[in-house]
């Protein structure tokens, strides 16, 4: 499980440079009209990977809670998917980001790939959250749990303020 947290914390890195360094420093996303989808998927990622973050931390989720953790990590990947969609349908990364990008896919699939056995293991468990401390993994975890909660709130925010910018823009064009 150490190495699955240690991808986490990696995957935290290169994420949050990802999105100070490229959404909010080169793009701009929460300002541009054109991103209110990458912003509200963004946010819901983020807020995800806080659950993921801090769940995966501090317990072994047992039984049942070995699918609910389970679906979070399918929900994840759902939005990832869809974010690269909609990122190529509504603007061009550059090189930097692209790199990135690649670089986080390749993480989330050798966490996810390392957790399965370990879902499969809790899933025969009795149903249970069962706390865990993985010492300053699970501090550093929380910490990037906590900076991407609120980031994630932040992003769904302006995706939601974004769009009301944008219908509001759309209903000033139809009545002039």
């Amino acid at each position: 499980m150490k190495i699955v947290l240690y991808i986490l914390m990696a995957q935290g890195i290169l994420g949050c440079f990802d999105v100070f360094w490229n959404h909010e420093w080169k793009e701009r996303l929460p300002g541009r009209l054109s991103a209110v989808r990458e912003q509200q998927i963004h946010g819901a990622r983020e807020l995800l990977y806080a659950v993921i973050f801090v769940g995966l931390a501090w317990y072994s989720w047992h039984g049942w809670w070995a699918m609910v953790i389970s679906g979070l990590l399918a929900a994840e990947i759902l939005l990832t998917a869809w974010d690269f969609i909609v990122e190529d349908k509504t603007r061009i990364l550059g090189p930097n980001e692209r790199v990135l990008h690649l670089l986080l896919s390749m993480g989330g699939g050798a966490y996810v790939a390392l957790l399965i056995p370990e879902l499969l293991h809790w899933s025969a468990l009795p149903a249970t959250l069962q706390p865990a401390n993985y010492g300053v993994q699970s501090w550093i975890l929380t910490l990037m749990g906590t900076g991407v909660f609120i980031w994630g709130i932040r992003d769904t925010w302006s995706g939601v303020q974004l769009a009301r910018l944008r219908d509001a823009r759309d209903q000033h064009a139809l009545a002039a």
